[in-house]
C-alpha cells in the first residue's frame, strides 16, 4: 500500500535498504531545478483508526525528526485502506509530548493532500523541508 502510493506520488526512485537503516523505504524526486530530492520514508500500519495525533515511542521521534534527510512518516490504517502522513521536525509546532511517546499531527491523504506532499518532496525550498 505505502510502496504503490510512493509510486503514485510520482517518485524517480523507491529504493529498499538491504541492511537495516531504520527505516523502509528512500525515495527520490525530481525537483524543478533539474535535481533530486531525497527522503527516507518510515511506514507504521495500523488495523485502529488514526487520530489526529498518532503516537510514536520518544527514541523512533528523535530519529525521524532529527536525520540529515527529510523523513516522511506514512501511517496505513489496513482496514479501512487508508493513509496518513507527516513530516516529523524536531522544531514543528503541534507535536505533543509525554514520558515515553511523541505524538505527532497527520494528515489523511486525499486528492488535494497528495498533490501537497508531492509538492514538498519536489521542491528543494518548501519551508516544510
Amino acid at each position: 500500500m505505502a510502496e504503490l502510493f510512493l509510486q503514485e506520488l510520482g517518485a524517480e526512485f523507491i529504493a529498499r535498504p538491504t541492511a537495516d537503516l531504520g527505516y523502509d523505504f528512500f525515495v527520490g524526486f525530481n525537483n524543478p531545478d533539474g535535481g533530486v530530492n531525497i527522503a527516507a520514508v518510515e511506514v507504521k500500519a495500523t488495523d485502529r483508526p488514526v487520530q489526529h495525533l498518532y503516537p510514536v515511542p520518544r527514541r523512533l521521534f528523535r530519529r525521524l525528526a532529527n536525520s540529515n534527510i527529510p523523513v516522511l512518516l506514512l501511517v496505513a490504517n489496513v482496514k479501512e485502506n487508508r493513509l496518513f502522513y507527516a513530516l516529523p521536525s524536531a522544531d514543528a509546532p503541534g507535536a505533543e509530548t509525554d514520558a515515553n511517546t511523541v505524538s505527532i499531527p497527520m494528515t489523511p491523504v486525499d486528492e488535494a493532500t497528495r498533490d501537497e506532499l508531492r509538492n514538498l518532496l519536489a521542491n528543494p525550498h518548501a519551508a516544510a523541508l
